[in-house]
C-alpha cells in the first residue's frame, strides 16, 4: 500500500487537473479568439495569423486557469472515488484525509513549479512577442498616442516606436536638476539603439541659463539611459508581465517603469508566493472525498468547495489591488489570502477527519 495507493492518488488527481486545464484553457482561448478574429482578419493575417496570436496567448491563459483546474480536478477526481467506495475504503484501513493530502503534494508542487517557470521565462518573452507582431501589422494611417515614461534624466515622451522598439520618432527629454526643477529639454528627431545606448539625430537642445533661455543644435549625439527596447515596447501596457529580476531591476532604478513603485513592489513579491494559489485549491478541494455515496452530502460538499476556492481568487484579487495602488504594505498584500484560506482548509480537514 505504500507505494501503490500514493501513485493511484495522484495519477487519478493529476490526469484529472491536466484535462480541466486543457479544457479552460481551450474555451478561454475560444472565447478571446471571437473577440479578436476581425481585427487579425482586418490586418490581413489569415489563419496563420490567428494560429500564432492564440500561441502566444497560451501561456498567459494557462497560468490564469490553473488554480481553478486544480480546485475544479481535485474535487471530481475526489468526488468520483467517494462514489465508488474508494475513499471509504482507504479511510477505514486507517489512511486519514491530512496523510492522502500528503500523497499528493507532488502534484501541486510540480504544478506550481510550472506556474513559476511560465511566469518567469515564458510570459515576459510572450508577451513582448505579441506587442512587436501586433505593432508590425498596424496599418501605417493608424495614429498612435504619444508615450510618457519617467528616466533618472527626467519624464521621456515619444511620438512612435519601431516594432521591435529600437528606433523612436519624436522623442523629448524633460532634464530635471538635483531639485527636481526642470532644467532644460532635449528634443531628438530619431533615436536608434546600437545595442548598448542610444544615437540620436536631429538634436535640439532648449536649457535655462541665467534666468534665460539657451538653444543648442547638434546633428546627433549619444543618450545615455537605463530605458532598452525590450521596456519601449511595454511603455503602452497598463500591467506588464515582468520575472522577479526585471521587477529588482525596476525597483534598484537599473530598469525604467511606468508604474509606481509600490506596484513593483507587490508584484515582486506576489511572484513568490503566487504558486501557493495550487496548494490552497487542493486543501479546498480535498474535503470532497467525505462525500457519501449517495444522498446529497457530496453535492454540498463540492459547492463549499467551490464557494471557498471563487472566493479566494475574489479576495486575492482585491488585497491585490489594494496592495498595488498603495494601500497595502507588499509583503501583506502577498501573504493574506494564502494564509487565510490555507488555514481555513486545513480546519477543515481537521474538521473531516472527526467524521
Amino acid at each position: 500500500m505504500s507505494s501503490v495507493l500514493p501513485g493511484y492518488f495522484r495519477r487519478r488527481v493529476g490526469v484529472q487537473i491536466l484535462a480541466l486545464l486543457a479544457v479552460l484553457t481551450a474555451l478561454l482561448q475560444m472565447l478571446e479568439l471571437l473577440d479578436m478574429t476581425t481585427e487579425v482578419l482586418k490586418r490581413a493575417l489569415g489563419l496563420r495569423g490567428l494560429l500564432y496570436y492564440a500561441a502566444l496567448r497560451t501561456p498567459a491563459e494557462v497560468v490564469l486557469m490553473l488554480p481553478i483546474a486544480v480546485l475544479l480536478g481535485t474535487m471530481t477526481a475526489m468526488h468520483s472515488m467517494a462514489r465508488n467506495l474508494e475513499i471509504t475504503t482507504i479511510r477505514c484501513a486507517g489512511v486519514s484525509l491530512m496523510r492522502i493530502f500528503a500523497w499528493l503534494l507532488p502534484v501541486p508542487l510540480l504544478l506550481a513549479a510550472l506556474q513559476f517557470a511560465l511566469s518567469e521565462q515564458v510570459l515576459p518573452q510572450a508577451e513582448n512577442r505579441l506587442k512587436a507582431w501586433w505593432s508590425e501589422s498596424t496599418p501605417s494611417g493608424e495614429s498612435t498616442p504619444r508615450l510618457w515614461v519617467n528616466t533618472p534624466r527626467g519624464p521621456v515622451s515619444i511620438d512612435s516606436i519601431s516594432p521591435d522598439g529600437r528606433h523612436l520618432r519624436g522623442l523629448r527629454l524633460y532634464e530635471r536638476n538635483a531639485d527636481d526643477l526642470i532644467e532644460g529639454r532635449l528634443a531628438a528627431g530619431d533615436a536608434q539603439w546600437d545595442g548598448r545606448v542610444w544615437r540620436l539625430d536631429g538634436v535640439s537642445e532648449l536649457r535655462i541659463v541665467d534666468g534665460g533661455l539657451e538653444r543648442v543644435r547638434a546633428p546627433a549625439r549619444v543618450w545615455e539611459t537605463n530605458l532598452v527596447p525590450d521596456d519601449v515596447l511595454r511603455l503602452d501596457v497598463a500591467r506588464p508581465r515582468l520575472s522577479s529580476m526585471m521587477l529588482a531591476d525596476v525597483i534598484a532604478g537599473a530598469r525604467v517603469g511606468t508604474q509606481p513603485l509600490s506596484y513593483y513592489r507587490t508584484v515582486l513579491y506576489r511572484s513568490f508566493t503566487a504558486p501557493l494559489a495550487v496548494f490552497v485549491m487542493l486543501l479546498l478541494a480535498l474535503p470532497t472525498a467525505c462525500s457519501q455515496p449517495r444522498g446529497r452530502a457530496g453535492s454540498r460538499e463540492m459547492l463549499y468547495g467551490l464557494a471557498l476556492g471563487l472566493a479566494f481568487l475574489l479576495c486575492d484579487g482585491i488585497v491585490s489591488a489594494l496592495g498595488t495602488s498603495g494601500r497595502l504594505p507588499p509583503l501583506t498584500t502577498a501573504l493574506a489570502a494564502p494564509l487565510l484560506f490555507g488555514a481555513i482548509g486545513l480546519l477543515r480537514l481537521r474538521l473531516h477527519e472527526r467524521i
